[in-house]
């Protein structure tokens, strides 16, 4: 067993227990949402969107306030679960094309 070095198995042990790959920062509330900003600095980013996609997105993503789940969204829009992500995705898939095109 010579020169095997040990890995620390006590807390007592240096490097227990491997505090680099157990440290996570926890995200400040000042955090800038760099997503969310380039949507709002494109003033046209919405245009594509019907009144129904465009009410979707800024509901689930919190635009306009808080976020909502996929399952408030459905009950908000008076739909099942699927017909919201399918609207959501209609509109996700147009704010891509729209983001990705100059």
């Amino acid at each position: 067993m010579g020169g095997v070095p040990s890995l620390p198995l006590y807390p007592t042990d240096d490097g227990w227990p491997y505090p680099d790959a157990l440290v996570v920062e926890p995200a400040a509330d000042d955090d800038i949402d760099l997503d969310l900003l380039e949507l709002r600095a494109d003033p046209h980013a919405y245009a594509d969107l019907t009144e129904l996609e465009y009410f979707a997105v800024s509901w689930r993503y919190g635009l306009t306030g808080e976020p909502h789940s996929m399952k408030n969204l459905a009950l908000e829009l008076g739909c099942n679960h699927a017909e919201a992500r399918a609207v959501l995705g209609g509109a996700l898939d147009k704010l891509r094309q729209r983001l990705i095109t100059p």
